[in-house]
Protein backbone atom coordinates (compact mmCIF):
# COMPACT_ATOMS: atom_id res chain seq x y z
CA UNK A 1 0.00 0.00 0.00
CA UNK A 2 1.43 3.36 -1.04
CA UNK A 3 -0.51 5.33 1.59
CA UNK A 4 -1.97 4.98 5.09
CA UNK A 5 -5.37 6.17 6.34
CA UNK A 6 -4.79 7.45 9.87
CA UNK A 7 -8.35 8.60 10.59
CA UNK A 8 -11.64 9.21 8.80
CA UNK A 9 -14.80 10.65 10.28
CA UNK A 10 -18.06 12.48 9.61
CA UNK A 11 -18.01 16.19 10.53
CA UNK A 12 -20.81 18.72 11.14
CA UNK A 13 -22.37 20.53 8.13
CA UNK A 14 -22.52 17.37 5.98
CA UNK A 15 -18.77 17.03 5.61
CA UNK A 16 -16.41 14.08 5.85
CA UNK A 17 -12.69 14.21 6.64
CA UNK A 18 -9.93 11.76 5.80
CA UNK A 19 -6.48 12.08 7.36
CA UNK A 20 -3.56 10.07 6.03
CA UNK A 21 0.02 9.81 4.82
CA UNK A 22 1.70 8.91 1.54
CA UNK A 23 4.93 6.94 1.85
CA UNK A 24 8.19 8.82 1.27
CA UNK A 25 9.27 6.47 -1.55
CA UNK A 26 6.05 7.18 -3.46
CA UNK A 27 6.51 10.94 -3.07
CA UNK A 28 10.13 10.60 -4.22
CA UNK A 29 8.82 8.97 -7.42
CA UNK A 30 7.03 12.24 -8.27
CA UNK A 31 10.10 14.46 -7.68
CA UNK A 32 11.04 14.65 -11.37
CA UNK A 33 7.49 15.69 -12.29
CA UNK A 34 7.52 18.35 -9.54
CA UNK A 35 10.81 19.79 -10.84
CA UNK A 36 9.42 19.74 -14.40
CA UNK A 37 6.36 21.65 -13.16
CA UNK A 38 8.53 24.35 -11.52
CA UNK A 39 10.71 24.38 -14.65
CA UNK A 40 7.78 25.22 -16.93
CA UNK A 41 6.50 28.03 -14.72
CA UNK A 42 9.86 29.69 -13.93
CA UNK A 43 11.45 32.52 -15.91
CA UNK A 44 15.21 32.92 -15.58
CA UNK A 45 17.31 35.04 -17.93
CA UNK A 46 19.36 32.93 -20.29
CA UNK A 47 17.13 29.86 -20.08
CA UNK A 48 13.98 28.83 -21.91
CA UNK A 49 11.09 27.66 -19.69
CA UNK A 50 11.40 23.91 -19.28
CA UNK A 51 15.17 23.94 -19.94
CA UNK A 52 16.48 25.25 -16.62
CA UNK A 53 19.07 22.95 -14.95
CA UNK A 54 17.69 21.01 -11.98
CA UNK A 55 20.28 22.47 -9.57
CA UNK A 56 19.09 26.03 -10.30
CA UNK A 57 15.47 25.00 -9.68
CA UNK A 58 16.41 23.31 -6.38
CA UNK A 59 18.53 26.29 -5.27
CA UNK A 60 15.74 28.73 -6.08
CA UNK A 61 12.76 26.88 -4.55
CA UNK A 62 14.35 24.52 -2.02
CA UNK A 63 13.78 20.82 -1.34
CA UNK A 64 10.77 21.43 0.93
CA UNK A 65 8.80 23.23 -1.83
CA UNK A 66 9.75 20.52 -4.35
CA UNK A 67 8.73 17.79 -1.88
CA UNK A 68 5.40 19.54 -1.29
CA UNK A 69 4.70 19.70 -5.03
CA UNK A 70 5.72 16.05 -5.44
CA UNK A 71 3.40 15.15 -2.54
CA UNK A 72 0.50 17.03 -4.14
CA UNK A 73 1.08 15.19 -7.42
CA UNK A 74 1.20 11.86 -5.58
CA UNK A 75 -2.00 12.72 -3.71
CA UNK A 76 -3.72 13.64 -6.98
CA UNK A 77 -2.68 10.32 -8.50
CA UNK A 78 -3.82 8.21 -5.52
CA UNK A 79 -6.91 10.28 -4.61
CA UNK A 80 -9.29 7.67 -6.04
CA UNK A 81 -7.72 4.81 -4.07
CA UNK A 82 -7.77 6.89 -0.87
CA UNK A 83 -11.49 7.63 -1.25
CA UNK A 84 -12.20 3.96 -2.04
CA UNK A 85 -10.36 2.81 1.10
CA UNK A 86 -11.77 5.41 3.51
CA UNK A 87 -15.40 5.78 2.39
CA UNK A 88 -18.07 3.12 2.03
CA UNK A 89 -19.70 4.67 -1.04
CA UNK A 90 -22.76 2.43 -0.66
CA UNK A 91 -23.61 4.42 2.48
CA UNK A 92 -21.75 7.69 1.96
CA UNK A 93 -21.65 9.59 -1.33
CA UNK A 94 -18.96 12.30 -1.64
CA UNK A 95 -20.02 15.38 -3.64
CA UNK A 96 -18.07 18.03 -5.52
CA UNK A 97 -14.35 18.68 -5.38
CA UNK A 98 -12.52 18.05 -2.09
CA UNK A 99 -10.65 20.60 0.03
CA UNK A 100 -7.08 19.37 0.59
CA UNK A 101 -4.81 20.46 3.47
CA UNK A 102 -1.14 19.45 3.69
CA UNK A 103 -0.29 18.50 7.28
CA UNK A 104 3.34 17.36 7.00
CA UNK A 105 6.11 18.06 4.47
CA UNK A 106 9.70 16.95 5.02
CA UNK A 107 12.15 15.57 2.43
CA UNK A 108 12.64 11.83 2.93
CA UNK A 109 9.61 11.45 5.21
CA UNK A 110 5.98 10.47 4.64
CA UNK A 111 3.70 13.21 3.29
CA UNK A 112 0.76 14.11 5.56
CA UNK A 113 -2.62 15.29 4.26
CA UNK A 114 -6.26 15.87 5.13
CA UNK A 115 -9.06 15.58 2.58
CA UNK A 116 -12.41 17.16 3.38
CA UNK A 117 -15.38 16.40 1.12
CA UNK A 118 -19.05 17.38 1.11
CA UNK A 119 -21.70 14.71 1.62
CA UNK A 120 -25.27 14.46 0.38
CA UNK A 121 -27.36 16.50 2.86
CA UNK A 122 -31.03 16.03 3.71
CA UNK A 123 -33.15 17.49 0.90
CA UNK A 124 -36.88 18.09 1.45
CA UNK A 125 -38.51 18.13 -1.97
CA UNK A 126 -42.28 17.74 -2.30
CA UNK A 127 -44.47 17.76 -5.39
CA UNK A 128 -41.68 17.56 -7.97
CA UNK A 129 -43.63 15.07 -10.12
CA UNK A 130 -46.60 17.47 -10.30
CA UNK A 131 -44.31 20.35 -11.29
CA UNK A 132 -42.70 18.17 -13.97
CA UNK A 133 -46.11 17.12 -15.35
CA UNK A 134 -47.44 20.71 -15.40
CA UNK A 135 -44.44 22.19 -17.24
CA UNK A 136 -43.61 19.29 -19.55
CA UNK A 137 -47.20 18.66 -20.68
CA UNK A 138 -47.53 22.16 -22.16
CA UNK A 139 -46.98 21.76 -25.90
CA UNK A 140 -45.48 24.59 -27.94
CA UNK A 141 -45.56 24.13 -31.69
CA UNK A 142 -42.12 24.45 -33.24
CA UNK A 143 -42.31 26.02 -36.68
CA UNK A 144 -39.71 27.20 -39.16
CA UNK A 145 -40.72 30.05 -41.47
CA UNK A 146 -39.31 30.94 -44.88
CA UNK A 147 -37.88 34.06 -43.25
CA UNK A 148 -35.96 31.86 -40.75
CA UNK A 149 -34.45 29.87 -43.64
CA UNK A 150 -33.57 33.01 -45.63
CA UNK A 151 -31.85 34.62 -42.63
CA UNK A 152 -29.84 31.45 -41.93
CA UNK A 153 -28.73 31.22 -45.58
CA UNK A 154 -27.80 34.94 -45.61
CA UNK A 155 -25.56 34.29 -42.57
CA UNK A 156 -23.86 31.44 -44.49
CA UNK A 157 -23.42 33.72 -47.53
CA UNK A 158 -21.73 36.34 -45.31
CA UNK A 159 -19.41 33.69 -43.81
CA UNK A 160 -18.34 32.56 -47.29
CA UNK A 161 -17.88 36.17 -48.46
CA UNK A 162 -15.68 36.99 -45.45
CA UNK A 163 -13.62 33.79 -45.90
CA UNK A 164 -13.06 34.52 -49.61
CA UNK A 165 -12.15 38.14 -48.83
CA UNK A 166 -9.49 37.02 -46.32
CA UNK A 167 -8.10 34.46 -48.76
CA UNK A 168 -7.54 37.24 -51.31
CA UNK A 169 -6.45 39.83 -48.70
CA UNK A 170 -4.56 37.93 -45.95
CA UNK A 171 -3.16 41.15 -44.45
CA UNK A 172 -6.61 42.65 -43.86
CA UNK A 173 -7.38 41.87 -40.20
CA UNK A 174 -10.52 44.03 -39.99
CA UNK A 175 -13.87 42.46 -39.12
CA UNK A 176 -16.28 44.97 -40.66
CA UNK A 177 -16.77 43.87 -44.25
CA UNK A 178 -20.51 44.53 -44.45
CA UNK A 179 -20.24 45.92 -47.97
CA UNK A 180 -18.87 42.67 -49.47
CA UNK A 181 -20.97 41.26 -52.35
CA UNK A 182 -22.65 38.05 -51.24
CA UNK A 183 -22.16 34.90 -53.36
CA UNK A 184 -25.14 33.56 -55.26
CA UNK A 185 -26.91 30.54 -53.75
CA UNK A 186 -26.21 28.12 -56.58
CA UNK A 187 -24.78 24.61 -57.09
CA UNK A 188 -21.21 25.84 -56.50
CA UNK A 189 -22.19 27.61 -53.26
CA UNK A 190 -24.15 24.71 -51.71
CA UNK A 191 -21.28 22.25 -52.37
CA UNK A 192 -19.29 24.17 -49.69
CA UNK A 193 -21.68 22.78 -47.07
CA UNK A 194 -22.08 19.17 -48.18
CA UNK A 195 -22.81 16.88 -51.13
CA UNK A 196 -26.12 18.56 -52.06
CA UNK A 197 -27.57 17.88 -55.52
CA UNK A 198 -30.02 20.80 -55.56
CA UNK A 199 -30.57 24.16 -53.87
CA UNK A 200 -33.90 22.83 -52.56
CA UNK A 201 -32.14 19.90 -50.85
CA UNK A 202 -29.72 22.40 -49.29
CA UNK A 203 -32.62 24.55 -48.03
CA UNK A 204 -34.31 21.47 -46.56
CA UNK A 205 -31.10 20.68 -44.63
CA UNK A 206 -30.96 24.26 -43.36
CA UNK A 207 -34.58 23.90 -42.23
CA UNK A 208 -33.71 20.67 -40.38
CA UNK A 209 -30.86 22.46 -38.59
CA UNK A 210 -33.12 25.36 -37.53
CA UNK A 211 -35.79 22.89 -36.31
CA UNK A 212 -33.22 20.99 -34.25
CA UNK A 213 -31.91 24.23 -32.71
CA UNK A 214 -35.41 25.49 -31.87
CA UNK A 215 -36.27 22.08 -30.36
CA UNK A 216 -33.11 22.20 -28.23
CA UNK A 217 -33.91 25.73 -27.01
CA UNK A 218 -37.49 24.73 -26.17
CA UNK A 219 -36.21 21.73 -24.22
CA UNK A 220 -33.74 23.91 -22.27
CA UNK A 221 -36.49 26.48 -21.61
CA UNK A 222 -38.76 23.82 -20.08
CA UNK A 223 -35.95 22.32 -18.02
CA UNK A 224 -35.15 25.79 -16.68
CA UNK A 225 -38.84 26.38 -15.83
CA UNK A 226 -39.03 23.09 -13.89
CA UNK A 227 -35.82 23.72 -11.98
CA UNK A 228 -36.73 27.34 -11.17
CA UNK A 229 -39.90 26.10 -9.44
CA UNK A 230 -38.11 23.24 -7.68
CA UNK A 231 -35.39 25.58 -6.40
CA UNK A 232 -38.11 27.64 -4.73
CA UNK A 233 -39.81 24.57 -3.21
CA UNK A 234 -36.76 22.62 -2.03
CA UNK A 235 -35.47 22.87 1.53
CA UNK A 236 -31.76 22.10 1.67
CA UNK A 237 -29.06 22.58 4.28
CA UNK A 238 -26.35 23.50 1.82
CA UNK A 239 -22.81 22.20 2.56
CA UNK A 240 -20.41 25.16 2.30
CA UNK A 241 -17.80 22.88 0.76
CA UNK A 242 -20.14 22.06 -2.13
CA UNK A 243 -20.70 25.76 -2.88
CA UNK A 244 -16.92 26.30 -2.79
CA UNK A 245 -16.53 23.38 -5.20
CA UNK A 246 -19.02 24.98 -7.62
CA UNK A 247 -17.22 28.34 -7.37
CA UNK A 248 -13.97 26.55 -8.22
CA UNK A 249 -15.58 24.92 -11.27
CA UNK A 250 -16.96 28.27 -12.45
CA UNK A 251 -13.54 29.91 -12.16
CA UNK A 252 -11.94 26.99 -14.03
CA UNK A 253 -14.55 27.39 -16.78
CA UNK A 254 -13.74 31.11 -16.99
CA UNK A 255 -10.01 30.32 -17.22
CA UNK A 256 -10.62 27.75 -19.99
CA UNK A 257 -12.79 30.18 -21.99
CA UNK A 258 -10.22 32.96 -21.65
CA UNK A 259 -7.44 30.58 -22.69
CA UNK A 260 -9.33 29.78 -25.92
CA UNK A 261 -9.28 33.51 -26.68
CA UNK A 262 -5.55 33.71 -25.97
CA UNK A 263 -6.02 35.49 -22.62
CA UNK A 264 -5.30 34.58 -19.02
CA UNK A 265 -7.37 35.28 -15.92
CA UNK A 266 -4.86 37.83 -14.51
CA UNK A 267 -5.07 39.98 -17.67
CA UNK A 268 -8.86 39.70 -17.70
CA UNK A 269 -9.18 40.75 -14.05
CA UNK A 270 -6.87 43.71 -14.62
CA UNK A 271 -8.97 44.76 -17.64
CA UNK A 272 -12.26 44.71 -15.69
CA UNK A 273 -10.56 46.15 -12.58
CA UNK A 274 -11.64 43.34 -10.25
CA UNK A 275 -9.98 40.75 -8.03
CA UNK A 276 -10.66 37.01 -7.77
CA UNK A 277 -12.42 37.73 -4.46
CA UNK A 278 -14.71 40.26 -6.21
CA UNK A 279 -15.64 37.61 -8.78
CA UNK A 280 -16.21 34.98 -6.07
CA UNK A 281 -18.58 37.31 -4.17
CA UNK A 282 -20.49 38.19 -7.36
CA UNK A 283 -20.78 34.55 -8.41
CA UNK A 284 -21.70 33.15 -4.97
CA UNK A 285 -25.52 33.21 -5.57
CA UNK A 286 -25.07 31.38 -8.90
CA UNK A 287 -22.71 28.84 -7.28
CA UNK A 288 -25.30 28.19 -4.57
CA UNK A 289 -28.01 27.75 -7.22
CA UNK A 290 -25.83 25.31 -9.21
CA UNK A 291 -25.03 23.30 -6.07
CA UNK A 292 -28.69 23.23 -5.02
CA UNK A 293 -29.72 22.15 -8.54
CA UNK A 294 -27.35 19.18 -8.34
CA UNK A 295 -28.70 18.19 -4.92
CA UNK A 296 -32.29 18.32 -6.23
CA UNK A 297 -31.39 16.08 -9.19
CA UNK A 298 -29.61 13.69 -6.80
CA UNK A 299 -32.66 13.56 -4.52
CA UNK A 300 -35.07 12.80 -7.39
CA UNK A 301 -32.71 10.02 -8.51
CA UNK A 302 -32.79 8.56 -4.98
CA UNK A 303 -36.58 8.87 -4.61
CA UNK A 304 -37.34 7.42 -8.04
CA UNK A 305 -34.55 4.82 -7.85
CA UNK A 306 -32.95 6.13 -11.03
CA UNK A 307 -29.46 4.70 -11.55
CA UNK A 308 -26.86 4.41 -14.30
CA UNK A 309 -25.80 0.86 -15.27
CA UNK A 310 -22.14 0.24 -14.40
CA UNK A 311 -21.36 -0.77 -18.00
CA UNK A 312 -22.57 2.63 -19.28
CA UNK A 313 -20.26 4.41 -16.84
CA UNK A 314 -17.26 2.20 -17.63
CA UNK A 315 -17.77 2.63 -21.38
CA UNK A 316 -17.53 6.42 -21.04
CA UNK A 317 -14.67 6.17 -18.51
CA UNK A 318 -12.68 4.05 -21.01
CA UNK A 319 -13.08 6.80 -23.63
CA UNK A 320 -11.90 9.48 -21.17
CA UNK A 321 -8.95 7.39 -19.96
CA UNK A 322 -7.95 6.71 -23.57
CA UNK A 323 -7.82 10.45 -24.30
CA UNK A 324 -6.34 11.53 -20.94
CA UNK A 325 -3.86 8.84 -19.90
CA UNK A 326 -2.96 10.51 -16.57
CA UNK A 327 -6.56 11.16 -15.47
CA UNK A 328 -7.64 9.77 -12.10
CA UNK A 329 -10.02 6.88 -12.82
CA UNK A 330 -12.15 7.35 -9.69
CA UNK A 331 -12.63 11.07 -10.33
CA UNK A 332 -13.53 10.29 -13.94
CA UNK A 333 -16.09 7.71 -12.73
CA UNK A 334 -17.66 10.19 -10.28
CA UNK A 335 -17.87 12.93 -12.92
CA UNK A 336 -19.27 10.67 -15.65
CA UNK A 337 -21.79 9.01 -13.33
CA UNK A 338 -23.03 12.48 -12.32
CA UNK A 339 -23.42 13.65 -15.94
CA UNK A 340 -25.19 10.45 -17.05
CA UNK A 341 -27.42 10.33 -13.94
CA UNK A 342 -28.44 13.99 -14.38
CA UNK A 343 -29.53 13.28 -17.96
CA UNK A 344 -31.54 10.21 -16.89
CA UNK A 345 -33.30 12.29 -14.20
CA UNK A 346 -34.15 14.96 -16.80
CA UNK A 347 -35.51 12.26 -19.11
CA UNK A 348 -37.69 11.03 -16.23
CA UNK A 349 -38.91 14.62 -15.62
CA UNK A 350 -39.70 15.07 -19.33
CA UNK A 351 -41.56 11.76 -19.42
CA UNK A 352 -44.04 13.09 -16.81
CA UNK A 353 -45.55 15.34 -19.48
CA UNK A 354 -46.33 12.51 -21.91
Amino acid sequence: MSFKILKHQALPDNEYEIEGEIEAEIVKGFRALAIASFNQETKIDGFRPGHIPEKIIVDRFGEVAITEEAGRLALEKHYGEIIEKAIDKAKIKPLGSPAVTITKVAPGESFGFKIKTALMPEVTLKGYAAVAKKVMSSKDEISVTEKDIEEAITDLQKQVAHAEHHEKNPDDHGHDHGDLPLPEVNTEFIKKFGPFETVEAFKEKVKEGITAEKTRKEKEKKRLAVMTELLEKAEVKMPKLLVESELGKMLNELGANLSQMGLNIETYLKHINKTIEDIRKEWLPDAEKRAKTQLILNQIALDEKITVPAEEIQKEVAIVMNHYKDADKTRAEIYIETVLLNEKVWQWIEAQGK
